[in-house]
């Protein structure tokens, strides 16, 4: 099968999305499709192209297995939603436009939202090279917008977005949520159920089982200190400043230390809020090279896993399977899906979003009880084991886009 897939995020950008459609293409190619991606030049989130883009229209190369055709976008340090909405926007002009010009006759095309324009990429190259378009919903937007208070609830960039996600639903050929609550969600807006094949985000084990690892805590001079880690993107929804704020309730205990790495629209934010209470219990890095993150993420003792908001309940965020993935337990400040599945599988703590008394009681419970942390550990590690290897959800992926086909 021929598989076209339209992914605005893909590495050497970091994330959930850029993990899994990146997991997803690598392993339908392994399986021995011919799989092209259509992506934008790396520029999240610091809003600037590397050099061997800078001048150019697009690149073709491969990763691993995986034809890839990079396209230029409009990328700005300078951020705003409007600068943001023109990222989305350019992709969905500049990707239409290179997924028509890749070569070759195309069984199906596969676009992943957000962001929520690239379905009409996805809708377009479909009309034009008359094939199947299947629409891969990671958030629904605008409710995700709405939920973290970017977007009014009845404005009218949240009407338009609502117009215009009912109408690419309509048009999908098939629609992939990637939870039962999103599938839900979906179904209850009017999306006919059988019309939807929920797959999972994942991960890539065998990545997990060969990554080579380093000794961070002795670098950091943190050899003997009960780590707290957060490693993901400093954004809105993800409301990381609780950990800034369970770290001064907690400056009394010398032993118990933070460690937040990655970058964002709040990292100067967090920077500031840190150096205001005088903390030196949490030590701040930038977002590091994907290499490096086994290494950080076997540093910790337990990892965190927060988000802003209970209203952002469809949400299972790849960093809880990662941190799972590499043996450590949880932290989820969460409701919904992921607090479900946290509870079920026992791999950690579930706490109210937002709730800094609550994340300082839940470190000081695993920091004394070793035992229990392990425990927590092991049922993570087992569960991501049983249900979330990014090559069997590839599979399903693959065997979704072959019935489409047919």
């Amino acid at each position: 099968m021929r598989i076209l897939i339209l992914a605005h995020y893909y590495p050497p950008e970091m994330g959930g999305a850029a993990a899994r459609l990146h997991g997803l293409a690598r392993w339908m190619a392994r399986a021995g499709h011919d799989v092209t991606v259509v992506t934008a030049f790396p520029n999240y989130p610091s809003g600037q192209f590397p050099d061997q883009y800078k001048g150019k229209f697009h690149a073709n190369e491969t990763l691993d297995g995986v034809n890839l055709r990079r396209t230029w976008v409009y990328a700005s340090p300078r951020r705003s939603s409007w600068r943001r909405i023109a990222n989305y926007l350019s992709f969905t002009v500049t990707g239409t436009i290179n997924g028509l010009a890749a070569g070759g006759d195309f069984d199906v095309v596969l676009a992943s939202s957000p962001p929520l324009f690239i379905g009409l990429a996805g809708w377009a190259i479909s009309r034009l090279r008359r094939i199947p378009f299947v629409f891969d919903i990671r958030d629904i937007w605008p409710d995700v917008a709405v939920e973290a208070g970017e977007f009014a609830p009845d404005g009218k960039v949240t009407r338009l977005a609502n117009w215009l996600a009912n109408f690419l639903y309509g048009k999908a050929d098939h629609i992939t949520p990637v939870t039962e609550y999103k599938f839900k969600k979906l179904a209850d807006a009017g999306v006919p159920a059988e019309k939807m094949t929920v797959v999972t985000n994942g991960v890539d084990l065998d990545y997990v089982e060969t990554a080579v690892t380093t000794d961070i805590r002795a670098k950091l001079g943190l050899e003997h200190k009960f780590i707290v880690l957060y490693a993901g993107l400093l954004g809105i929804a993800q409301g990381v400043d609780i950990a800034i704020r369970a770290a001064g309730r907690l400056r009394e205990q010398k032993e118990i230390h933070f460690v937040i790495v990655g970058d964002g629209v709040k990292q100067a934010e967090l920077r500031e809020q840190a150096q205001a209470l005088g903390l030196t219990n949490v030590t701040m890095l930038p977002r590091q090279p994907r290499e490096k993150i086994p290494s950080f993420l076997t540093m910790a003792d337990v990892c965190l896993v927060p988000l802003v908001s209970k209203q952002i309940n469809d949400a299972v965020p790849s960093k809880l399977l990662e941190a799972w993935a590499y043996g450590r337990p949880v932290i989820l400040a969460a409701g919904g899906e992921s607090a479900d599945i946290v509870r079920q599988c026992q791999g950690g703590l579930v706490i109210e979003p937002g709730d800094d008394g609550q994340l300082a009681e839940a470190v000081l419970a695993m920091q004394t009880d070793p035992r229990q942390l392990a425990q927590y550990a092991q049922n993570g590690r087992d569960l991501v084991c049983r249900c979330y290897d990014r090559r069997v959800l590839a599979r399903q992926m693959a065997q979704v886009l072959q019935d489409v086909k047919t």
